[in-house]
């Protein structure tokens, strides 16, 4: 039986005043989702802060703590050389009363910052930088800069804002304030820095064989990339789950949906419903073919429809067979049922239904 894991990345919440004080899943009913947690396993596990954290432990079994800089530079294809390291770069906006990240960057602003950026590389000579853009369909000012430096220098951290704008004195501060300078306020800060070596050689893959990876997210094919697994790019969640329904008959998937974080982070917890509920509609629309398949949905982290950050807590989990439809009697939402941790759930996801009454 072949499976099909759909990451629903950021999808847990907190209470909503605007749902009537449920969270985004447990406001509305989804067919799809809700029959997977009626029919099979439904429960919860450990919410990891960032995607790569949670992926890489949910598919080594081990808590790895590898750097997001590092782990995107794989997921871009960046060359990983000793005595440089890489650093993920977000668009933010400074001034005197901190950084608060930008988000919402069109792709006319995304461009003009891009030439910014490029424009001011010389302040960085010491460092030998090299910039590394997303691809262009993103348009958001994101990407990966690598510098020639033994240190690695720990800047703020998206997303929650920064109130102090203070930033270590180097020419990385110095370029970012003069980008920020000459885009009225929007640069980059680069964060999450790692040498880039690789993981060690004894970092496997236990529970899971012939699988392929599908994702938009550096983040996300990074850890593909780290540890040898197939990995597919694509543009958006709907061609992702294309290609993920072709792909599951000859094997495992891992659909990463990156859309339910983006949109937690905007603050708008009424696109989020619709967002989860257009993925519903999709599955449903395509539930000929995932029948006799095991499908499974999985959450890394919380992410607040009302501060828009990340949240500590435990996230849901659900599994089953995919068989002809009945009314479902559970919401697949956050919960406090049968618990698993993060490095047991690949296996009991994979073992499903044998091993549901042994964890």
């Amino acid at each position: 039986m072949n499976t099909l894991i759909i990451l629903l990345d950021g999808a847990a919440d907190e209470n909503i005043p605007e749902l009537g004080d449920l969270t985004p899943l447990e406001s509305f009913k989804k067919p799809f989702m809700d029959s997977i947690a009626s029919n099979g396993l439904l429960g919860w596990t450990d919410g990891r802060e960032y995607t790569h954290l949670f992926l890489l432990e949910f598919l080594t079994g081990n808590n790895l703590n590898v750097s997001r800089g590092l782990v995107e530079a794989a997921g871009m294809g960046v060359p990983i050389e000793p005595g440089r390291v890489a650093y993920r770069f977000s668009p933010a906006y400074i001034d005197d009363s901190g950084i608060s990240w930008a988000y919402r960057v069109t792709p006319e602003v995304s461009s003009s910052l891009q030439s910014t950026i490029l424009s001011n590389l010389d302040i960085l000579d010491d460092l030998s930088p090299r910039i590394y853009f997303y691809d262009e369909e993103f348009g958001d000012g994101r990407g990966v800069m690598t510098v020639e430096a033994e240190e690695v220098i720990q800047f703020p951290m998206p997303p929650a804002p920064v109130r102090d704008s203070y930033l270590p004195e180097n020419s990385i501060r110095k370029f970012i304030h003069k980008v920020a300078s000459d885009m009225n306020g929007l640069t980059i800060i680069p964060w999450g820095g790692g040498s880039l070596t690789r993981l060690e050689e004894d970092i496997t893959i236990p529970e899971i064989r012939d699988l392929v990876m599908i994702s938009k997210s550096p983040s996300a094919l990074g850890v593909g990339g780290l540890l040898n697994i197939r990995r597919d790019k694509v543009d958006n969640m709907w061609n992702g789950f294309q290609e993920s329904l072709r792909l599951l008959e000859n094997g495992n998937v891992l659909m990463h949906v990156e859309e339910t974080d983006e949109i937690s982070h905007r603050c708008v917890p009424e696109q989020k419903v619709g967002m989860l509920r257009e993925i519903d509609e999709l599955l449903i629309e395509n539930f000929g073919r995932l029948v006799g398949h095991r499908v499974a949905f999985i959450i890394d982290h919380g992410t607040s429809s009302i501060s828009g950050q990340h949240i500590s807590m435990r996230v849901p989990f659900a599994v089953s067979e995919v068989i002809n439809s009945s009314e479902p009697t559970v919401r697949f939402c956050e919960n406090n049922l049968q618990y698993v941790s993060l490095d047991k759930l690949a296996k009991t996801i994979l073992t499903y239904p044998s091993s549901s009454n042994s964890v």
